[in-house]
């Protein structure tokens, strides 16, 4: 009984020093401006959450920086890559050119005159011929240049469009191979593998002798390629390499063998 006496007097005599200490402290907050209480509050938070915070802030600000740096690095990387490809297109079709520069001009046959006999065509005849035929091939080169141009642009389906318009308004032109061959490289740059297959192998067929047969050939391989038929893909580069051993061309083809080989195809 005298204990709990003993601990209820002490406690009393607690509560009497506290309760003036808790309403002193209520008095000084109450005194205390906004800026005041919330810097109090700050000094009652632990200060290892802010720093665990900043450093969280600080490692997530560093990742954003590498992540814009990695798209710049790739956006870079991109506009290089198509930068590659027009220049590729463009030197392409230089050396198309030239080719085509120096083969000997389209002219009119010539009627013979029969034995005995003698004549005479009028003056400007020949001109007129002349003109005519450089108009036609003109107009020809003019289209051609479009759709190549389009094709440089990376705009596939419109030179895809282009180039076969240009075949069926010029199908005899002396550009007629190449706009072929290009029309299918469109189809194959613009992942339409059927549609390149079959113009890549049109061009062997109809222009057997154009000097851009054997790359077609190649691009049949690839296309195979693309579509998974790995048996037609390695039959087609085993025929490249024996058709033209010892060219760039076979080295091409082998390279794409052993990527098939290594895919496990």
């Amino acid at each position: 009984m005298f204990k709990r006496f003993y601990v209820l007097s002490v406690l009393l005599i607690a509560v009497s020093f506290t309760l003036p200490t808790i309403a002193a402290e209520r008095d000084v907050i109450s005194m205390m401006s906004v800026k005041q209480r919330l810097e109090r509050m700050e000094r009652l938070v632990d200060s290892d959450i802010f720093r665990t915070q900043a450093r969280r802030i600080d490692a997530l600000q560093q990742e954003i920086a590498q992540l814009r740096d990695q798209l710049d690095q790739q956006g870079y990387e991109l506009n290089s890559i198509k930068q590659r490809q027009r220049s590729l297109y463009v030197d392409l079709d230089r050396r198309i050119n030239a080719v085509e520069t120096a083969a000997p001009a389209s002219g009119l046959a010539v009627p013979v005159p029969s034995s005995g006999s003698q004549v005479v065509a009028p003056k400007n005849a020949r001109a007129i011929a002349a003109s005519a035929s450089a108009a036609v091939s003109d107009k020809a080169k003019a289209e051609y240049d479009a759709a190549f141009d389009l094709l440089k642009e990376g705009r596939y389906k419109p030179a895809i469009t282009a180039f076969e318009d240009f075949l069926k308004s010029n199908p005899d032109s002396q550009y007629a191979d190449n706009a072929q061959y290009w029309l299918a490289e469109a189809s194959y740059a613009n992942r339409q593998y059927q549609q390149a297959l079959s113009e890549f192998q049109r061009l062997i067929t109809d222009y057997p002798d154009s000097t851009k047969a054997q790359g077609a050939r190649l691009k049949i391989a690839y296309v195979y390629y693309e579509l998974k038929n790995w048996s037609a893909a390695r039959e087609s580069l085993q025929q490249i390499i024996s058709l033209y051993p010892d060219t760039n061309l076979a080295k091409k083809a082998n390279e794409r063998l052993e990527r098939i080989q290594r895919e496990g195809h």
